[in-house]
């Protein structure tokens, strides 16, 4: 067995999967969680709820993402790709690496982002218990409210999106693509490599 049959089969394995996702949890919650938090304690009301919008915008849309590439096929890119349109060959990346793509996106940093906005939340809450002193009487049912409403928009948000993903998955990685493409290209970041042919699903 080759080195990179070895490493596809060892990421395959189920409990190194759950491992490997659960370390990267971790660490990006907390490079993120601190920031985040710190900015929407220090921000002023509207730049606080502004915060807490995008962090779950980002948990939305990676979730679309993963949604995405776990139901595309490769054929409209592989057309792309024969023209050469920039993205294309970086969608097709994605739809080869969908077990990945849709774990990190939609595990990873979509769970990452719901649990951080909530976290956005509680310190909003701090915020203005601190600038309104009448509330601190009416902070434990200000914090309830605020966090459920995180967590409607982000449930709502991750709901309603998931049928765009199902439907419109080619314009969505298509997109992704283009982001890909222009990180390795102007920045020489490359976030997925080359693979064979995905498994498991016709094209």
């Amino acid at each position: 067995m080759s080195r990179r049959s070895k490493k596809q089969a060892k990421f395959g394995n189920p409990l190194w999967q759950g491992l490997t996702f659960g370390v990267l949890s971790f660490i990006l919650a907390v490079l993120i969680l601190f920031p985040s938090r710190l900015i929407t304690e220090q921000l002023h009301f509207l730049g606080a709820l502004l915060t807490i919008i995008v962090i779950v915008a980002v948990g939305v849309l990676a979730d679309v993402i993963g949604v995405a590439a776990a139901a595309a096929n490769e054929s409209p890119f592989n057309a792309m790709a024969a023209r050469r349109v920039a993205g294309a060959k970086h969608a097709i990346r994605l739809v080869r690496n969908a077990d990945r793509v849709s774990a990190i996106c939609a595990d990873v940093v979509g769970d990452i982002a719901g649990t951080i906005s909530g976290a956005a939340g509680a310190a909003l809450v701090i915020r203005l218990a601190t600038m309104i002193p009448d509330l601190s009487a009416h902070q434990t049912a200000l914090h309830t409210g605020v966090v459920a409403l995180v967590a409607s928009l982000t449930v709502g948000g991750k709901a309603g999106s998931k049928s765009l993903a199902l439907t419109r998955w080619i314009g969505i990685l298509f997109f992704a693509g283009k982001v890909l493409w222009w990180l390795e290209t102007y920045l020489h970041i490359r976030v997925l490599r080359n693979s064979g042919k995905r498994q498991g699903r016709p094209s």
